[in-house]
């Protein structure tokens, strides 16, 4: 991949973007990346590459492109919303990743602006990288440079009745505390809001968040978990049980001091044999890092 050449091939057509007519930009954005060896789909059902048109354009390639229309766009976001809408809307898997690369630089510059229409595109989302992708490059730059001003308004997201919205939020709740330490014991407080969700995309991003909160601050997840261990929902089990199985393994030795308390849940003669295999994985992963 050469940076360089994707870089001036987009300034290209930067150059003759008309935002009155953005079908035009659109197609030949389109064209371009279309030129570009797939990576694999094989991992992507059939009915999902033909609802979003997955191409397998690699997402390096993207989000180059997406940069380089993000540096014209916060300059002048009214001119490149519509753009940015097309491309999500009808472009694809790979319309939206750029879509998403280039809304991030467009908060920034225009958060009033932009922050409701990230709430709409959020509600669309056919996927989890869909939903990722937009969290990342979209939602999480604002939120991470101004917590105080941003990261309230991002709350009533956890409620929403979309799935993919609630995904999107916890995720930025989480990378929040993986930066900004000095955050984790907020952003936890919002992981809790979740942590008897039922939808499995929304459980995965919950434990993904608190295991990146333990990132900046290993402390306050070790007496959340020790709070919330055994749940009284066993709902959340799953949640409390992945986060410690897939915690970084740098990390363990933070939390091996809750071995007794999950050996103590995996002694419930009341767990069922799906929450059973559950925490008994979490318990082997914690006796691993204490032998270790």
């Amino acid at each position: 991949m050469n940076k360089d050449e994707i870089k001036a091939r987009t300034q290209g057509i930067i150059a003759e973007y008309d935002s009155g007519s953005p079908q035009p930009a659109a197609n030949a954005l389109r064209a371009y990346w279309l030129t570009f060896e797939p990576k694999s789909t094989a991992g992507v059902k059939a009915e999902q590459r033909a609802e979003q048109d997955h191409a397998g354009t690699p997402v390096d390639v993207l989000r180059v492109i997406g940069g380089e229309l993000g540096k014209a766009a916060r300059k002048a976001v009214p001119d490149f919303v519509p753009l940015a809408r097309i491309l999500w809307d009808e472009y694809g898997r790979e319309g939206r990743i750029v879509a998403a690369v280039c809304l991030g630089p467009m908060q920034l510059a225009d958060p009033e602006r932009i922050f409701p229409l990230l709430l709409g595109l959020a509600r669309t989302c056919h996927t989890w990288e869909d939903a990722d992708q937009l969290a990342m490059n979209a939602v999480e730059p604002v939120v991470r440079k101004f917590p105080e001003a941003w990261l309230a308004p991002l709350e009533p997201w956890l409620a929403d009745d979309n799935k993919w919205v609630r995904r999107i939020a916890i995720t930025v709740v989480g990378r929040l505390a993986m930066k900004r330490g000095d955050y984790a014991p907020r952003c936890l407080v919002l992981a809790e809001r979740l942590l008897l969700d039922p939808e499995t995309d929304v459980k995965r991003a919950v434990s993904f968040a608190i295991r990146l909160t333990a990132k900046g601050d290993a402390a306050p997840v070790r007496d959340f978990l020790a709070r919330h261990v055994p749940p009284d929902d066993p709902a959340a089990t799953w949640v409390l049980c992945d986060t410690i199985r897939s915690m970084a393994k740098r990390l363990l030795p933070e939390f091996v001091a809750l071995l007794p308390v999950y050996e103590a849940w995996a002694g419930n003669p009341a767990l069922d044999g799906t929450a059973r295999r559950s925490v008994a994985s979490a318990v082997s992963t914690l006796r691993n890092a204490a032998e270790s």
